[in-house]
C-alpha cells in the first residue's frame, strides 16, 4: 500500500508541477481593445406589414422626433398643397403673434376668391388671434388665413403696411421659415394655399414644416380639436366650427384612434391632400399625402401610419445611469473586493429603428488603453489597474447597425477602487488559480492518507483476531 501511496503522490506532485508551469509560462496576451455582442432582441417584427399601395401620386412617412424618412413615394416631387398650406401660417401666428391680441378684420376677407372655405368673418369684426387659429385650421377658412396674415405681417414689419404690403410680406416670411423647418423644394405666394401655379411644395417639405409646427402645445392642441363653440364678441351670436379632418372626428367612419391632427387640403389642381399626425407606442409619425383620388386620402393616411406603426420601433439604447459591464480590478487593496461596474454617463436620443434590422445590432465597447492592466489573457474581459476614480472614464459603448454607428456614450467608474499599499502583495489571476490547485492537491492527498490509514487499521484487527481465535485451535 506504501508502494501505492508513493505512486499516487508522485503523480500529484507531477500534475501540480506542470499545470504550474503552464500557468506561469502562458502568455499574456496585450488587451484587446474592443468587446462586441450581440444585444438581446425581444422584438424582431412578426407582424411587418408591407409598404401600402396609395391612391396619392406622392407621399411620405417620417419620424416626427428625428424626421427619418421611413416611407416615400415621389416625396420630392413638386405638387400643390392646396390648404395644408395653413399649417405653415398658423406656425407664424404662434410664433409671431399673441394668442390673446384683438384683431380687427379687415377688407383683406374681400380678396379671397368666391368659392373659398371659409370662417364665416366679417369686415370690421373683432376676435383673438387664438379664435382666428381655430377658424383657420377646423373650417379652413381662407378668410381667417388672410387675417392672420395681415395681422402679423404689421406686428412685425409695421402697421404702416397696405394690405398688399402685408400679404406679400407674410409670403416672404412663410418662405423663409420654411426653409428654417428643412423645406427646400417649396415656394408660397399666399397664406391659404388656394390655388395658384407658383404656390407649390413637395410631401417631403410638408412633413417638415409639420414637424415643426408639432413643436408648439397650442398647434397640437388646436389641430386635435373636434368642434369649437365660441361667439361673435360685438353681437353675441354663436359660432361654431367644425373640423375637416375625419381621421380625428370621433363619430366618422375615418376616425383613427391614434391620430393627433393635422390639416386637409383640396383644389382641382391639388386634387385631395392630407397632412397626418399619429402617436403610438412611444412612435411620433407625421405623414403627408399629395393628390390622392377622390375621398381615397384617408385611406392612404391610415395605412402609412399603420405601416410605420407595424414595421417601425422608438427604443432608448442607451441610458444615463445603467450599468453596461462590470470589469475585473487588479492590484487592489485588501479592503476591497476587486471588481469594478461600469455606468453609462450620458444619455442617447430614442431611436427609430425597423424592426427587422434589430437582430443585426452589435455592441461594441472601445476601451480607454491607459486605464487597463498590462496584460490579458486572450478571450477574457479587459482588467482594470488600480487605483481608480468615481466617474473615470474608462471607454466608450458603441451600437453599431450593419456598421454604422447609431448610439454612442462615455463608460465611467462607478466608484473609487484604491491601489493596494507597498506592505501587500497583488493577488493576481493566474496566483489565485494555482493556489485553489494546490489545495486540490492537498485534500486529495489528505483523503488518501485517511483512507489508507483506515486499510491498515482494518488489516490488523483481522490479524489479531485470526491469532487470538482461529489461531489457537
Amino acid at each position: 500500500m506504501k508502494k501505492y501511496l508513493t505512486y499516487i503522490l508522485i503523480f500529484l506532485l507531477s500534475l501540480t508541477n506542470t499545470l504550474t508551469s503552464s500557468l506561469l509560462a502562458s502568455p499574456i496576451a496585450s488587451a484587446s481593445l474592443a468587446t462586441e455582442v450581440n444585444i438581446q432582441v425581444t422584438d424582431t417584427g412578426q407582424d411587418l406589414l408591407s409598404p401600402p399601395q396609395l391612391s396619392a401620386d406622392s407621399a411620405v412617412l417620417i419620424d416626427q422626433e428625428s424626421a427619418k424618412v421611413l416611407y416615400g413615394k415621389s416625396e420630392q416631387d413638386l405638387k400643390y398643397p392646396a390648404s395644408t398650406t395653413k399649417i405653415l401660417t398658423a406656425l407664424l401666428a404662434i410664433e409671431y403673434g399673441s394668442l390673446d391680441d384683438i384683431v380687427t378684420v379687415g377688407e383683406e376677407i374681400s380678396m379671397i376668391p368666391w368659392d373659398s372655405s371659409k370662417a364665416y368673418l366679417e369686415i370690421g369684426e373683432r376676435i383673438s388671434l387664438n379664435d382666428l387659429l381655430y377658424g383657420l385650421m377646423l373650417n379652413s377658412g381662407n378668410d381667417a388665413a388672410n387675417t392672420i396674415a395681415v395681422y402679423v405681417a404689421r406686428k412685425v414689419k409695421g402697421q404702416g403696411l397696405s394690405i398688399e404690403e402685408a400679404l406679400d410680406y407674410f409670403s416672404q416670411m412663410m418662405n423663409k421659415r420654411a426653409k428654417e423647418a428643412g423645406a427646400k423644394n417649396s415656394n408660397f405666394v399666399n397664406a391659404h394655399g388656394y390655388h395658384d401655379n407658383d404656390h407649390y411644395t413637395t410631401a417631403l417639405d410638408m412633413a417638415m414644416i409639420t414637424r415643426a409646427a408639432m413643436e408648439h402645445d397650442v398647434f397640437c392642441k388646436i389641430v386635435t380639436t373636434q368642434t369649437v363653440q365660441n361667439a361673435y364678441l360685438e353681437s353675441g351670436e354663436p359660432r361654431r366650427w367644425r373640423n375637416t379632418n375625419r381621421l380625428i372626428m370621433e363619430n366618422s367612419d375615418e376616425y383613427y384612434e391614434y391620430a393627433t391632427g393635422t390639416k386637409t387640403g383640396y383644389t382641382g389642381s391639388a386634387g385631395n391632400c392630407l397632412v397626418s399626425s399619429a402617436n403610438k407606442d412611444g412612435l411620433r409619425l407625421i405623414s403627408v399625402v399629395l393628390k390622392a383620388e377622390p375621398d381615397k386620402q384617408w385611406a392612404d393616411s391610415k395605412g402609412l401610419l399603420e405601416y410605420g406603426f407595424s414595421n417601425f420601433t422608438c427604443t432608448k439604447l442607451l441610458e444615463k445611469g445603467s450599468i453596461a459591464e462590470t470589469l475585473p480590478v487588479v492590484e487592489y487593496a485588501e479592503d476591497d473586493w476587486g471588481s469594478l461596474p461600469l455606468m453609462v454617463a450620458t444619455d442617447t436620443q430614442d431611436q427609430v429603428i425597423e424592426k427587422k434590422l434589430l437582430p443585426k445590432i452589435k455592441k461594441e465597447i472601445i476601451w480607454d488603453e491607459k486605464v487597463l492592466a498590462d496584460g490579458n489573457r486572450p478571450n477574457s474581459l479587459p482588467r482594470i489597474k488600480a487605483p481608480v476614480y468615481k466617474d473615470q472614464k474608462v471607454g466608450e459603448i458603441q451600437y453599431l447597425l450593419e456598421g454604422e454607428v447609431i448610439a454612442k456614450a462615455p463608460l465611467v467608474a462607478t466608484r473609487e477602487v484604491k491601489a493596494m499599499g507597498f506592505t501587500e502583495k497583488p493577488v493576481t489571476e493566474e496566483k489565485s488559480l494555482l493556489n485553489y490547485l494546490v489545495i486540490i492537491v492537498f485534500l486529495i492527498s489528505g483523503y488518501i492518507l485517511l483512507r489508507l490509514r483506515i486499510s491498515r487499521l482494518r488489516r490488523k484487527r483481522r490479524r489479531y483476531y485470526y491469532l487470538n481465535n482461529i489461531g489457537r485451535q
